[in-house]
């Protein structure tokens, strides 16, 4: 009897032996994600980026509150970048974006894996390097590389929702005897995700669908009740935002200490991706655009073997299920982003294509696995034939990487650095910058964040000023701002009086931006980066020199930034020459405003505002104020 019974536990314990399965999975993660990392790391920004990356790291600096929906999660794991040793803390931030990618490839390959097991049509010695090959491809794209290598969002986004991916494939494969972790697993993944961008966290989720249906079938209900816990379990991160704004952190954009203001922040009652005034272009129009996008990325050859896969997946009835879940999520990303507007060169647009990738190169990779499992069929005395040309797919996919190089790489970037100057660092002290430029605020709020080299100086970020409680904060802090805020506030424009009474106090400048009223245009002058206000109308000696220090300036800017320049750093160039040329229109220095309207269409000869106006500049006189209202804003 006591050798029977030693001999059960030795077979029990065999049995829950997972030594070798785990050791076998970390390699497979390695080499899944290894790879990855190294190309994030040494190419990721040293100094932030444009768009929302300077939030993130002003987020970063001490654990702060995003703009709504709050991003509670991205606030706590982007801050841990605190706790690494060497860089700049806009590096660092990069960082753990690089590190969140390499973990989204990670968990996209093992989900890969899981998927080309279905049916058991694909053999089981060609799985892991298709599915490899198919991960390394997506995880080069720009959609992908780009958002590991600056301060974001979506890098946590991609990896949170692969690895719920992941573990609900895994769900599918247990039997109703076997572990239900991984459905709670992908719960709670789930939960975290709806806690850091929760549109792209519900669209992920809705094609799930299709998978929990056969769970129900063999469990029953009972798992999905202890799964709604876990998304409940993740959900609770939102309890983040209150408790960290009591506190006062350096970025509290809404302040959702109270329920009211909390419910504003997490639903972004207030968040607006455009402030065009253009009509939006026709749904069809956008989708298009997704599509072409997703072409050139991916690339056309990519498409047309997804598109035999998806064939093959519906074709093979055990692996319909999965086929109706990748279709589902490729269409709801696409339709998803094209939905609310598809914006060509906003990396944060293509964001959104990082999980409807990942269902292409499931496809992708089914037909790679159907094809070599025939030609190995085909073959019986060369059996390392299909093994040899799935590594070998495998090994050629780091192609996908010298396509994307040039569009996503940030490893030579500087540019943000050398726009600081101008907007910050080199101003006079206790200056007022009044910005418009969504981006220019951004940018100023992460180089202070980790500098603080500025603390004497007010940023006042004239597009949230509608945001709980901002307004509020500057009175407190400046007292002498009260008069020009309450203005802006009432008439939702500024008041030359309050300017130039708050100009005989402190320093006062006003970005250059289409909502400027040509009216008080002759109270300005070039200065830094800005417009300085004067205390009364400016002289011509005044606006000669100041002409001549912005050419000299920009000159220097050029100069320091080199070529070629970024792509998201000539939009801003392009932006602040427009702006520039209104200005120096309106003022009558018609030869300042050609120069810069010039320098524009160094950038981009078919910007259509820089077109209108040179053809404007050229009919006038020398030294004609020229009438700019049809080019601004009211």
């Amino acid at each position: 009897m006591k050798l029977i019974f030693d001999a059960d536990l030795t077979a029990l314990g065999r049995s829950f032996d997972h030594g070798p399965a785990v050791r076998s999975n970390l390699t497979k993660g390695m080499l899944a994600g290894v790879p990855p990392l190294l190309l994030y790391v040494g190419t990721a920004s040293g100094y932030a980026h444009w768009f929302d990356s300077g939030e993130f790291v002003a987020v970063a600096a001490d654990f702060g509150v995003s703009h709504p929906p709050g991003q509670p999660l991205a606030s706590i794991v982007l801050g841990a970048a605190n706790l690494l040793p060497v860089g700049a803390l806009s590096f660092r931030v990069a960082v753990i974006c690089a590190l969140l990618g390499a973990v989204g490839a990670v968990s996209l390959c093992f989900a890969l894996e899981h998927t080309l097991r279905a049916g058991n049509v694909v053999r089981d010695n060609l799985r892991y390097p298709i599915a490899l090959g198919a991960t390394w491809w997506v995880a080069g794209s720009q959609a992908w590389w780009f958002q590991a290598v600056r301060p974001e969002v979506y890098a946590l986004q991609a990896a949170l929702m692969c690895l719920a991916i992941e573990r609900l494939l895994r769900a599918c494969r247990s039997g109703p005897e076997e572990d239900v972790r991984p459905l709670y697993q992908s719960a709670l993944a789930l939960g975290l995700a709806l806690a850091n961008h929760h549109y792209l966290a519900v669209l992920g989720a809705l094609p799930s669908a299709w998978l929990l249906a056969g769970i129900w079938r063999k469990r029953g209900w009972r798992p999905f009740a202890w799964s709604t816990g876990f998304v409940g379990a993740g959900l609770l991160t939102y309890a983040y935002l209150p408790l960290r704004a009591w506190s006062e952190p350096f970025l509290n954009l809404g302040d959702p200490s109270t329920p009211g203001r909390f419910f504003w922040v997490i639903t972004a009652q207030a968040f607006q991706k455009s402030i065009s005034p253009d009509a939006p272009a026709p749904f069809g129009e956008r989708l298009a655009d997704v599509l072409v996008v997703t072409a050139e990325d991916l690339h056309v050859a990519l498409l047309a073997v997804a598109l035999l896969g998806a064939y093959f997946m519906v074709r093979v009835r055990s692996a319909r299920k999965y086929a109706l879940f990748w279709i589902s999520s490729w269409i709801v990303y696409v339709f998803g982003r094209a939905a609310i507007g598809f914006i060509h060169g906003n990396p944060d647009a293509i964001a959104y294509f990082m999980l409807s990738y990942a269902s292409l190169a499931a496809f992708a990779a089914f037909a790679m696995g159907v094809l070599l499992s025939a030609l190995a069929e085909a073959t019986p005395r060369r059996p390392r034939l299909a093994p040899a040309l799935a590594a070998a797919l495998a090994v050629g996919a780091s192609f996908q990487a010298v396509r994307s190089w040039d569009a996503s790489s940030l490893a030579g970037f500087i540019d943000t650095d050398v726009f600081d100057d101008g907007l910050r660092r080199s101003l006079p002290p206790h200056a007022v910058v009044l910005a418009h430029n969504p981006q220019t605020i951004f940018r100023y709020w992460g180089g202070e964040a980790e500098e603080l080299s500025r603390p004497d100086v007010t940023l006042i970020p004239l597009p949230l000023l509608t945001y709980p409680k901002l307004v509020d904060r500057f009175v407190t802090a400046d007292p002498e701002l009260t008069p020009l805020l309450r203005s802006y506030v009432l008439d939702g424009a500024l008041s030359a009086t309050e300017l130039q009474s708050l100009a005989t106090l402190r320093p006062v400048y006003v970005e250059m931006d289409v909502r400027v009223e040509p009216a008080l245009m002759d109270l300005l002058v070039p200065d830094h980066l800005y417009h300085r206000v004067l205390t009364a109308d400016a002289t011509a000696l005044d606006e000669v020199s100041a002409i001549r220090a912005h050419a000299m300036l920009w000159g220097d800017i050029y100069q320091r930034i080199g070529q070629p320049i970024e792509t998201h750093t000539k939009t801003q160039l392009l932006w602040r020459h427009y702006v520039d040329s209104l200005y120096f229109a309106a003022i009558g220095a018609t030869d300042a405003a050609l120069r810069t309207v010039d320098a524009g269409l160094a950038l981009n000869p078919h910007a259509r505002e820089l077109l209108m106006m040179r053809d404007v500049l050229r009919q006038a006189e020398p030294g004609e104020r020229l009438d700019i209202s049809r080019f601004v804003v009211r």
